[in-house]
């Protein structure tokens, strides 16, 4: 049957460390931007069914992961995202 669900981690480093591992993502699948949404890096995997998504924003030695079945996980994401850097 159908999973519907989130996965969400919240993961600090060194400013220098998230900068580094954002850009590995694109050799992992992911695309990448910088998104007006979050003012971060915002990278996206679509993930392996149809309505299965990963996503990742990275900022300031944060690194949010966010993985979402039958669910549109972004609106989520940016309120998250909102209260972490205002």
């Amino acid at each position: 049957g159908d999973s519907t669900g989130m996965l969400l981690l919240i993961s600090t480093a060194s400013p220098a460390d998230v900068a580094t591992a954002v850009t590995t993502l694109p050799g992992l699948g992911y695309s990448c931007s910088v998104s007006d949404d979050f003012g971060a890096d915002f990278c996206q995997l679509p993930g392996s069914a149809p309505d299965a998504e990963e996503m990742i924003v990275a900022r300031d030695g944060v690194w949010i992961y966010l993985s979402t079945s039958n669910r549109n996980g972004r609106a989520f994401l940016s309120d998250i995202a909102s209260g972490i850097w205002g």
